[in-house]
């Protein structure tokens, strides 16, 4: 490889890696509204426009799926023996837990709560409103 192959390959290098930074900089209002919410779908996310991020199903692992102003517009898409992961991705994460008792509450300014029980990270049980 002679010197000049060398000095394209290396500039190459630093323009992608410059615009890597950038575009990872810049995402969040790119993607923002409207147009984040499709790519978030896309992903198989559900968007969380007050945080303008995707929340996905991994934020159950890194321990936070947010709360939401009203998460029992997800629940009759839960089915017993979901995963607790599942469960919170839906839902967002619970306003009390009792034991197996996990509470989220809807609405604003006087929310309604509901419930669901989980066993051994399984969902035994939910009553949606």
């Amino acid at each position: 490889m002679n010197v000049s192959s060398k000095v394209l390959l290396a500039s190459f290098v630093l323009v992608a890696a410059a615009g890597t930074v950038a575009l990872a900089w810049f995402l969040p209002p790119i993607f923002g509204g409207k147009i984040g919410g499709e790519v978030c779908q896309w992903m198989a996310g559900k968007w969380a426009s007050a945080r303008n991020e995707c929340v996905t199903r991994a934020c159950y692992a890194a321990g936070d799926c947010g709360l939401w102003l009203h998460p029992s517009a997800w629940c009759r898409d839960l089915r017993t023996g979901d995963s607790i992961g599942e469960v919170y991705f839906r839902l967002g994460n619970p306003s009390k837990i009792e034991g197996n008792t996990y509470t989220w509450l809807d609405g604003k300014p006087d929310p309604v709560a509901f419930t669901a029980t989980i066993e051994n990270g399984v969902l035994a049980s939910v009553n949606c409103l």
